[in-house]
């Protein structure tokens, strides 16, 4: 007699599961499109910190934490020729767009990826774009926000040509400018 219960428990709760799981997408996405805008406003190591969970790991220069992400930040800072100060670098701009979010069932951890441009201004003056595809996995924190722990852009294999292609699709939408 119980297991009918259950089974028509389960039938009516599924539409709701689906719904808490979109809704923890759009929240996600929302998440990753405010951190990309950020770094228009705050600059980007500023923008990184304020998205990073404490024990995240950066795969550019192999940071273990946020802790050895700000160290190696004021490293960089006060070594530099012109130092820069906190907030946007007129030189460079970082844009990115997910393409897919997904998170877990239980609403803890989840990822996006998604095209990304780098632009930046070398020493001759000229303006280089840098596109590839970024990676990132978030985790929720104890007070319900959503933080990253793994950024990365992963190799992707093929061809230049392939690569050119395969980021010209239609369907991998552009970063916001």
């Amino acid at each position: 007699m119980k297991l009918p219960i259950l089974v028509a428990f389960a039938a009516a709760c599924s539409p709701c599961f689906a719904a808490d799981h979109d809704a923890l997408c759009s929240e996600l996405a929302a998440t990753e499109r405010n951190f990309c805008a950020q770094v228009a406003t705050m600059g980007l190591s500023e923008a990184f910190l304020a998205n990073m969970a404490d024990d995240a790991f950066n795969a550019d220069g192999l940071r273990l934490s946020k802790a050895d992400y700000a160290e190696a930040d004021r490293q960089e800072r006060a070594k530099a020729a012109t130092p820069q100060p906190p907030g946007p670098d007129p030189r460079m701009q970082l844009t990115w767009a997910p393409i897919k979010v997904d998170v877990s069932g239980d609403g803890t951890l989840g990822y996006t990826w998604g095209r990304y441009d780098f632009s930046y201004k070398g020493k001759d003056g000229k303006v280089s774009t840098e596109t590839g595809i970024y990676l990132t996995v978030w985790k929720r924190q104890a007070d319900g926000k959503w933080k990253y722990v793994f950024d990365g852009a992963p190799a992707l294999s093929g061809t230049p040509a392939d690569l050119k292609a395969f980021l010209s699709r239609a369907d991998l939408p552009k970063p916001p400018k």
